[in-house]
Parts: structure tokens; C-alpha cells; sequence
């Protein structure tokens, strides 16, 4: 009988792949350079890889000496060392992953870019980016600290007529009313295809059924039994490991309600997400893994993407082959600091620019985004005016900056 014979984590630091997503990726406190690698040998010489944002290593003695089946169906592992799992139980008994997970119904699975909130001009350069590398769709994070209709309308002016755009908000359009015709103003591009979290429709049930009845482009939301026992909802999004995957995607199913996955990594993770997404059925929304964002995705060959969607691997296990090369030359203590880390050590002064109406503007200086998010989720300032955007200032080491950014912090303590 196989069992797991080691077990070793590899932390990385993996830098984003071009200087423009480097620069907004290390304001915006969303996903990190940091990705920790699980390769699991099992007795019989099979090696299996996963892949996660956290550090599991807590974890892995509980397998070591086991069955890896044992742990194929258990998420209290940990999302790496299940996939880990997963892809030697594959190789071991020479079957594709998505055999463990249930039946194929899908030989393509669709797949969207994702790019956090950007300047018009450097969305379109992702966008133009993503279409090279056959994309057909892209998430955009917008963000109130930039005018959504100047973003939308240069996307859409450089994008293929078929490209479609969906738009996350992150409840930042606070409320219905604020929503509603920033919504309708949008359906009005065609490329804009969905609205995700206007405002957080699984707790304004009643505002979301409104919303739904008065704006064009369907409406998602992430996952919450309550929220599609409601009705109120045109889809989902749905994250986690294979089993509560397959536990949402069925409920979905049971209501006809498409999804689209969302689970971060390299293409060690992508690869993952294509197996699953291919035994749902009602994951007919492209899925978003953004592992476009770093400079290498890990594997020796690289999953194609396709009039925006992946092949199916049919070879054993995640069906794909892990580049050991990247792996070394990425790998960092697991204490050490990331990229993103350093960056924030640094001083710097966000400054949001609100149009005024005698054609000047109102400044308003933040010390970084964990700061002028919440103000402007609170309502505290006018999100999505025409004309606002976000200026990055770096310290430049003169006594002006010195006092500029004395002046924010003392604000902000006020």
C-alpha cells in the first residue's frame, strides 16, 4: 500500500510580471508575491506538487506515513497539501485528477484575466496583454478612487468587439441608490458583461432584488446558502478547495445558477481549477486563478489559453509538469520578507484628486490604501466622480516630502 513518504513546503517570492502590475499590486493590499510550494514524494518514487498563499506546514505530519486517498476528500489539510494529494493519487494509479472529483462534463474550461484597479491607459495595456495571450474576457477591480465610465470607455475603444469586462466593486457602491445608475450607465457598453458586489447584496436582500430588476448585465455575488435560497442572486462566485467546491457548485446546480470559480495561484493552481471546473456543470463562468499576474507560472510548459479557456489535461494526476529550475530560483526563507512587505516599509503619499465644479480639484492625502479604503467604504468621500483619480507620490528625500507626509499622518491621527 502507497504512502506519503515526505513532504516539504518551498516558500517563494515570485515578482509580478511587469513593472506596471508591480506598482499597483504593492499599493492595493490584495494577493502577495508570496506562494508556498508542497511537493509530496510517496513511497513508490511518484511526486505530487500543490500549491497555496498560506503556509500549511503545521499540517503535514498528519500525512506523512498515510495513504494520500486518505486525504484526497479532506480540505482540514489545508488547499496545497489537498492538491498535493490529489495530483500523486493521480500519477500513482495513472488517472487525470479530475476522475477523483466527479464526472467530466466539459473538455475547455473558461478562464478570465484579472487586473487590479489601474489608471485607464494601464487597464488597456493589460487587456491588450491578455488578448495576446488569448484571452477573451478580463475581472477589473474598480475602485471609487477612478472614474469607472473613463476606464470602461478607453477599454472598450482598444479591446475586440467580443472581449468582455467583469466588473468587481467590492460593495463600494455602498447602496442601491448610489448603484443603480452607475450600473444602468454601464449596461450601456457592450462589452461589460457582469456587475460583482455592488454593494453586499447577501446582506440587502431587498436591495438586491431591486438592483435586479432595474439593471441590464446580470448580477454576482459570492457564494452564501442564504443569498440563493433568496432568489435575488443571477450567479456566484465560489472559492475554496475541491470538496466545497463541488458542495456549492451542486447547490448552484440544484437552482440553476452559473458560477465562476476563484481560487489565486500559479498554474500549478490553474491547472487544479481547470480539473475541477471540468465535473461542474454550472461552472460556466470563466474562473479566475490570476496566475497571469507573476513572471513565471512554475510549470515547464505553460497551459493555453484559448479563445479564453484551457484544454482539460487527460494525463495523470494535474496533468502537468512542474519546473524545479523556477522553484529554486524563487525559493526564499519562509520568514523572509516579501516584495510587498518591503515596499510598504516605504513612505509614500497616496493623493485622490476630486473634480470640483469650478473646473479645479479637492486633494485629499492618504499615507497608503489601507487608509483612504476604508474612508471611502465608510461614504466619507464621492466614489466614481467623474474625473477622480489617484496619484502615487514617492518620497523623494527632500524637506518637502518630509513635511507633506508629516501633515498626512497628523491628519490622519485627527
Amino acid at each position: 500500500m502507497m504512502k506519503v513518504k515526505n513532504v516539504e513546503m518551498l516558500a517563494l517570492n515570485i515578482p509580478f510580471y511587469c513593472d506596471r502590475v508591480r506598482m499597483h499590486m504593492h499599493r492595493a493590499l490584495t494577493h502577495s508575491e508570496r506562494l508556498y510550494v508542497y511537493r509530496l514524494d510517496l513511497d513508490n518514487g511518484v511526486i505530487g506538487y500543490g500549491e497555496s498563499s498560506e503556509n500549511e506546514s503545521g499540517n503535514i505530519e498528519r500525512i506523512l506515513g498515510k495513504n494520500p486517498f486518505t486525504f484526497v476528500q479532506d480540505e482540514t489539510v489545508g488547499f496545497g497539501l489537498q492538491m498535493a494529494l490529489v495530483d500523486a493519487a493521480g500519477k500513482a494509479v495513472e488517472v487525470p485528477a479530475y476522475q477523483f472529483l466527479g464526472g467530466k462534463v466539459r473538455d475547455r474550461c473558461p478562464i478570465s484575466w484579472w487586473s487590479i484597479d489601474m489608471p485607464p491607459a494601464h487597464w488597456v495595456e493589460e487587456a491588450l496583454e491578455s488578448v495576446r495571450r488569448g484571452y477573451t474576457s478580463i475581472k477589473l477591480k474598480a475602485r471609487p478612487w477612478w472614474d469607472i465610465f473613463a476606464q470602461v470607455d478607453a477599454l472598450a475603444q482598444a479591446v475586440p468587439q467580443h472581449y468582455r469586462f467583469y466588473i468587481d466593486f467590492n460593495a463600494f457602491l455602498l447602496t442601491k441608490d448610489f448603484a443603480v445608475p452607475i450600473l444602468k450607465r454601464l449596461d450601456a457598453c457592450p462589452n461589460v458583461a457582469y456587475y460583482e458586489s455592488p454593494f453586499w447584496l447577501r446582506t440587502d436582500i431587498e436591495g438586491a432584488k431591486h438592483l435586479r430588476n432595474v439593471v441590464e448585465n446580470p448580477i454576482i455575488d459570492h457564494f452564501r446558502e442564504s443569498y440563493l435560497h433568496s432568489g435575488a442572486g443571477d450567479g456566484f462566485v465560489v472559492g475554496g478547495g475541491a470538496t466545497e467546491v463541488r458542495r456549492k457548485g451542486a447547490l448552484c446546480a440544484s437552482f440553476d445558477k452559473p458560477f465562476w470559480m476563484q481560487m489565486v495561484g500559479s498554474g500549478i493552481t490553474t491547472a487544479y481549477a481547470v480539473h475541477i471546473g471540468a465535473v461542474q456543470t454550472h461552472a460556466r463562468l470563466p474562473a479566475i486563478t490570476a496566475h497571469e499576474l507573476w513572471e513565471h507560472d512554475l510549470l515547464k510548459e505553460r497551459l493555453i489559453v484559448e479563445d479564453g479557456s484551457i484544454l482539460v489535461p487527460e494525463t495523470p494526476g494535474l496533468g502537468i509538469e512542474v519546473d524545479e529550475s523556477a522553484l529554486e530560483r524563487y525559493r526564499v526563507e519562509p520568514d523572509a520578507p516579501t516584495p510587498q512587505d518591503l515596499f510598504r516599509r516605504e513612505r509614500r503619499i497616496c493623493r485622490i484628486h476630486i473634480p470640483n465644479e469650478d473646473g479645479g480639484d479637492t486633494k485629499h492625502d492618504f499615507t497608503g490604501e489601507d487608509v483612504y479604503a476604508p474612508a471611502f467604504s465608510e461614504g466619507e468621500y464621492p466614489g466614481f466622480a467623474p474625473g477622480v483619480w489617484l496619484e502615487i507620490i514617492e518620497d523623494d528625500g527632500t524637506d518637502k516630502f518630509d513635511a507633506s507626509f508629516e501633515r498626512t499622518v497628523n491628519n490622519a491621527l485627527q
